[in-house]
């Protein structure tokens, strides 16, 4: 889960477009992890079964793994997922997150299943946060769920399309400010307006945003905001979500949170380049944030679970 920034905006810019968006609530929990390897060796991954059904217990302490999260997994080791949801950008971010752990190991690992077949589903959860219950997804080995927090996913978006239109609507302000507020001030005098007018604030508020939509750099900028509240922001979401999903997916497969930052299965990953309008409509298209180690980690997790099962 991934803390949230609030941000307080006024400019001239926002006033203009009328794109103020409400910020999420949402705060992740706080876990302290200490960084180490916990990266199985090549020669770790070419054991037998009899050595894995053997060191189980040493293997599953020493690369933090959990077996007892494998509930969802057939005796080949790989899971069938039903996608138990209407929401068209949940059921892509599902498919693009099994598809990060399959292309990373080589493998379908994950398949799209049925509600008549399959291993384990994937839902929203309507229940609402509490101090003890903030996540905003789980795996649940009991039901076999993968879950995401329903209200969480719905502000995600507004938290996305507010950080996301920031920076242009900073640059602007920085840029023009001056000059449309000094423009505004000289068109209310040409109309005769006094300063002392007793809604003379008001006014000026008024003609700057005239001003600044007269400008043609307004209208480049706001392009640009526009398709991120029509679209980009949206697209930002699925693959925020996509992201953890995956580390849900992880889980299943009986990874324990990793103690590095850099791994998707570091109990807050997540990645910035959400955030980024460049990095959504260009590189995040080709990103994937499953690591060397989560896949080294996921190999041995489920090389142990079929030797187990054999």
């Amino acid at each position: 889960m991934r803390t949230t920034h609030r941000f307080k905006v006024h400019s001239v810019f926002v006033a203009a477009a009328a794109a103020l968006l409400v910020t999420p609530v949402a705060v992740s929990g706080t876990v302290t992890a200490q960084a180490a390897s916990v990266k199985p060796t090549t020669s770790v991954l070419k054991k037998s079964n009899s050595y894995y059904r053997k060191n189980a217990k040493t293997l599953g302490k020493k690369y933090k793994l959990a077996y007892d999260a494998q509930t969802a997994l057939k005796k080949n080791g790989k899971a069938v997922v039903w996608v138990n949801t209407s929401d068209k950008q949940l059921k892509q971010s599902v498919q693009l997150a099994m598809d990060y752990w399959n292309h990373k190991l080589g493998k379908k690992e994950f398949t799209k299943g049925t509600k008549k077949s399959h291993t384990l589903t994937f839902s929203v959860s309507h229940a609402q946060a509490s101090k003890s219950d903030n996540s905003d997804a789980w795996w649940t080995p009991a039901t076999k769920k993968v879950q995401i927090r329903w209200s969480y996913y719905q502000d995600a978006q507004k938290d996305i399309a507010q950080r996301m239109s920031a920076p242009y609507q900073t640059a602007f302000d920085h840029q023009y400010q001056a000059t449309i507020t000094a423009t505004a001030k000289k068109n209310l005098a040409a109309q005769g307006v006094s300063t002392t007018a007793n809604n003379y604030s008001a006014l000026v508020e008024q003609e700057e945003v005239k001003v600044a939509e007269s400008l043609p750099a307004f209208q480049t900028v706001n392009k640009t905001l526009t398709a991120i509240n029509n679209s980009v922001a949206a697209q930002g979401r699925m693959y925020e979500y996509t992201g953890t999903i995956a580390h849900e997916f992880g889980h299943t497969m009986g990874l324990n949170h990793s103690p590095n930052a850099k791994d998707l299965m570091y109990f807050e990953s997540g990645t910035n380049k959400v955030y980024s309008y460049k990095q959504v409509t260009t590189t995040m298209k080709t990103y994937n944030p499953v690591t060397a180690t989560d896949k080294a980690r996921a190999q041995l997790a489920l090389k142990i679970y079929v030797a187990a099962h054999k």
